[in-house]
């Protein structure tokens, strides 16, 4: 009776609930993963968000500083 009913994962951990297929929330649970592992693929998969936000901030000043520059040569 201590299973109330469920069965029993391999692990001993809790199952995990998931959301219906196409759902606002499915939805946004598999952009949160795609999110996340393009961060991975590019090296910031477990960096703070600060940090994240701080390299896409020095590189976005470092384009439009590229784009200015060219535009100044013409």
């Amino acid at each position: 009776m201590g299973s109330q009913g469920e069965k029993r994962s391999r692990k001993g951990g809790r199952r995990q609930h998931l959301p219906k297929v196409g759902t606002r929330n499915a939805v946004r649970a598999e952009q949160r993963r795609e999110r996340g592992a393009v961060a991975d693929t590019v090296g910031f998969g477990r960096t703070p968000a600060w940090v994240r936000w701080t390299a896409l901030f020095v590189g976005a000043v470092i384009l439009i500083g590229g784009v200015v520059t060219l535009v100044a040569l013409a």
